[in-house]
């Protein structure tokens, strides 16, 4: 597998939508990815040839970094990608905190940021949607990390 990351654009929307889709049960629609990058979120794609392998998308605000979302696609986990792409916007974007929330259950997902120097910063009681029809909704684990 040879991996390039670069800014993602409207061309590559169809298949955040799908890895978006495939990543979360509460996913975002197509129309609100297309809103998020003509209303100034970033884009970070990692591609392996002509395959989306994963995708970070962030926000701006201020002196903050919001980190919106980070999906790698299945055939694609446990090789970095996540940590890559986590990684450049920590690269780039110096003097900013960031911030992000993640699932109370994704102890894979705390364990990375942790080591990428975010620490946990507060629960968001059941903001997650249920990962199925019968289940509760879940918390959020608020993490944040101070890029100087």
């Amino acid at each position: 597998m040879s991996f390039t990351y670069r800014q993602g654009d409207a061309d590559d929307l169809a298949a955040v939508y799908q890895l978006n889709c495939d990543s979360f049960p509460e996913s975002w629609s197509l129309e609100g990815l297309k809103d998020a990058l003509e209303s100034g979120y970033e884009l970070l794609i990692c591609m392996d040839r002509e395959s989306l392998a994963g995708y970070l998308l962030s926000h701006d605000v201020l002196d903050e970094v919001h980190i919106m979302q980070v999906a790698v696609a299945p055939a694609y986990r446990r090789k970095g990608i996540a940590k890559q792409l986590s990684q450049h916007l920590l690269d780039t974007k110096q003097g900013s905190v960031l911030l992000l929330e993640v699932r109370e259950s994704n102890r894979p997902a705390q364990s990375l940021y942790a080591k990428l120097g975010f620490a946990h910063s507060g629960i968001r009681k059941a903001y997650y949607v249920a990962e199925d029809e019968n289940g509760a909704r879940e918390n959020a684990v608020l993490m944040s990390c101070q890029n100087s």
